[in-house]
């Protein structure tokens, strides 16, 4: 799994896939490497296109209010990895709740079935 979050979120934060971590290191070692890729790309969105920063946050579907709160205890420099880890977690929670409600284990479903 933790191979298909990071994916997922290169792809909407477009990141280079080919900067990921190598899958030979432990989870921990990945998930800290795309961490700081991540903080570096919410840097540079906040530098340069804020408009599309709120849109990916949105789209992550982090949670605003708790999202405030958390960058409101730490310091502003500090704003990329607070978000960083928010949307991290998020998309962990989702990954969870696709795997835990796939039927079939192939992660598709349809209201049609």
């Amino acid at each position: 799994m933790s191979t298909e979050v990071q994916e997922l979120l290169a792809e909407n934060f477009d990141i280079n896939p080919k900067l990921l971590p190598a899958k030979t290191l432990s989870e921990e070692e990945q998930w800290q490497q795309f961490r700081t890729l991540l903080i570096l790309r919410i840097e540079e969105l906040a530098e340069r296109n804020m408009e599309q920063l709120m849109w990916l946050l949105y789209r992550v579907d982090v949670n605003e209010n708790k999202l405030k709160e958390e960058l409101k205890k730490h310091p502003q420099e500090m704003f990329a990895s607070v978000m960083a880890d928010a949307i991290i977690e998020r998309e962990k929670q989702k990954a969870e709740t696709r795997k835990k409600f796939s039927s079939g284990g192939d992660g598709n479903w349809s209201f049609d079935e």
